[in-house]
């Protein structure tokens, strides 16, 4: 039983790791990732993303991010 666990142990750290691996490809995974690091898992699978169509020249893409809020103040945050 002991080598049964580790290997449940192991394989669910690897999943986890391969998930968060995976964030990185899409700018709307990134977004995603980054609201659930600041501890809002509800409001990071219920934000709504949407491109800008613009490119800044220093930041790049810009995406709007409808239900981000600030934990500090408990504003919502739009432009990320």
């Amino acid at each position: 039983m002991r080598i049964r666990k580790r290997v449940i142990v192991i394989v669910s750290a690897a999943v986890i790791v391969l998930l968060w691996a995976l964030s990185f490809l899409s700018p709307e995974w990134t977004i995603r990732r980054h609201i659930l690091e600041h501890l809002q898992p509800i409001n990071s699978l219920k934000a709504e993303i949407s491109t800008l169509g613009k490119v800044d020249p220093e930041y790049g893409y810009l995406y709007n991010v409808d239900g981000l809020m600030d934990t500090t103040t408990g504003d919502e945050l739009g432009a990320v």
